[in-house]
């Protein structure tokens, strides 16, 4: 049998009841019977039968039943005293101080004895915890059980022991702390909670190992990529060398988690370099053709004002207009040539739409002057 205090509080309880209930059967005889206060004396007479035997939490379920029924002060203290016989200290702290706001006024002397009695009891058994959280309006859970929302009033009765406390807030990351209160004590718990970060995250496949990845401009990795990247949209640019570089506009939530899978292939159609050659090779015939034309024009009039000019003259006008008809055939097959691989050419990239600053483009050139034998006009490129 468990300690004496126990049984005794137990039929001390018991015994306060029939005057209530003596009461409310005299009200009876003037008033009609009420359905509800019949079912709860009928669940209160079950308690106390329970409470006696020291079955606690089927009383405890009779007393509670009563008490959702018709609610009666014998019921309430009867109840904290199996929630306390169940060492759920807390639980019975809680309903002997409702019985004391509620009903101190009209209890009679041996009920309030036996109210303060169990309560000095369960002070020396609980300890408090004072919960303290920025922002306000977080939930403050304690050991599973919600106590409020922040600030929090009062200090949160516990028993003495390990216990959880977890803070929550939308729009925050929840934090979650384990602390110790022993009998007596006043334990303080501060949480500061930080905002959720407004990112999600980034995954980037590709079908070419090691291809780059550039996200909004700035290389980022190779992929396999993933990373946290924040909320909003962004540009993703996979390239590899040899392939045509692919790039696709990905837009994220916070917390979304998105994979963008990219396919490279190999490029297509004429090399850049041919349509750079073909453009070189127009400029470079075309100042040729113009040099040359001066130089017609220039030994036609030498022709025409000398009074006997020679074969020799005759024959070197000639070849300068020959020369000149060459390159402006030359000029225009290469402009033609160009307008064509303009629309052929692959151009891949940036990179590869314009000559290497270092030199790894094409280069075409015009070569002409007199030679022993006459004149020579050439044309000269590096690839």
């Amino acid at each position: 049998m468990r300690n004496r205090s126990w049984w005794v509080a137990a039929l001390l309880v018991a015994a306060l009841v029939p005057g209530e209930a003596r009461a409310q059967h005299h009200r009876g005889h003037e008033e009609p019977v009420d359905p509800a206060r019949e079912e709860a004396q009928r669940h209160f007479e079950a308690g106390v039968a329970l409470m006696n035997v020291e079955n606690w939490e089927a009383a405890m379920l009779e007393f509670q039943r009563s008490l959702e029924i018709y609610p009666t002060r014998s019921a309430l203290l009867n109840y904290g005293m199996c929630l306390k016989g169940l060492y759920r200290y807390v639980e019975a702290m809680h309903a002997f101080e409702q019985f004391q706001t509620q009903y101190r006024d009209v209890a009679s002397r041996d009920e309030l004895g036996l109210l303060d009695e169990n309560m000095e009891q369960l002070r020396a058994l609980l300890g408090e915890l004072l919960i303290g959280v920025t922002p306000a309006g977080a939930t403050v859970i304690v050991d599973d059980v919600e106590v409020g929302t922040a600030p929090l009033d009062e200090p949160v009765q516990v028993v003495s022991g390990r216990h959880t406390v977890v803070v929550r807030l939308d729009g925050y990351i929840e934090e979650t702390r384990q602390t110790e209160v022993t009998a007596g004590d006043r334990v303080t718990v501060a949480f500061e909670l930080a905002e959720i970060p407004h990112v999600g995250t980034l995954r980037v496949e590709a079908n070419v190992a090691d291809a780059e990845v550039w996200v909004d401009g700035a290389l980022a990795g190779r992929v396999p990529y993933e990373a946290s990247v924040a909320e909003g949209s962004h540009e993703v640019r996979v390239s590899a060398e040899g392939y045509v570089q692919q790039t696709q506009a990905v837009s994220l939530a916070t917390g979304e988690s998105r994979i963008v899978t990219v396919t490279l292939t190999e490029p297509s159609g004429t090399d850049p370099a041919w349509f750079w050659s073909m453009v070189g090779l127009t400029g470079a015939a075309g100042v040729a053709t113009i040099a040359l034309g001066t130089m017609v024009i220039i030994k036609d009039d030498e022709y025409r004002s000398t009074s006997y000019p020679g074969d020799a003259l005759y024959d070197e006008g000639k070849n300068l207009q020959l020369a000149t008809d060459v390159c402006l055939a030359v000029t225009i097959a290469a402009a033609v040539t160009a307008g064509v691989l303009g629309f052929t050419t692959n151009w891949g990239g940036d990179e590869e739409s314009a000559p290497d600053e270092e030199g790894g483009g094409a280069e075409v050139g015009a070569m002409f002057g007199p030679t022993p034998d006459g004149l020579t006009l050439g044309v000269v490129g590096r690839f």
